[in-house]
C-alpha cells in the first residue's frame, strides 16, 4: 500500500476533536490549580468533558479510519520519482 500524503477530511475533524479535548483538559487544570478560589465542580466538569471529548475522537478514530489496515510495507521501497542511477548512458 502507498504512502499517503495528506489526511482525508474525516481524519482532520477527528484530530481537532482530540485537540479539543487535550485543550479542554490542560485549561481545567491549569486554571483550576493556578486560581485560590476555583470551584471544583466547574473545572471538574471541564475537564470531564475535555476527557469525553478525546476518548469520544480516539473511539470513533478506531471506528472509522481503521488505522490497522492502512500501513506500508517497508520491504518496499518507495519510488521518490528521481531516476539518477539510469543504466544505459
Amino acid at each position: 500500500m502507498a504512502a499517503r500524503g495528506k489526511l482525508t477530511s474525516e481524519e482532520v475533524a477527528l484530530a481537532f476533536l482530540i485537540g479539543f479535548g487535550m485543550l479542554l483538559m490542560m485549561l481545567a487544570g491549569a486554571v483550576g490549580v493556578s486560581l485560590k478560589d476555583a470551584n471544583p465542580v466547574v473545572f471538574g466538569t471541564l475537564f470531564g468533558l475535555g476527557a469525553a471529548a478525546f476518548v469520544m475522537g480516539i473511539v470513533f478514530w478506531l471506528a472509522f479510519i481503521r488505522p490497522w489496515t492502512q500501513f506500508d510495507d517497508i520491504n518496499v521501497p518507495r519510488d521518490s520519482g528521481h531516476h539518477s542511477h539510469d543504466e544505459a548512458h
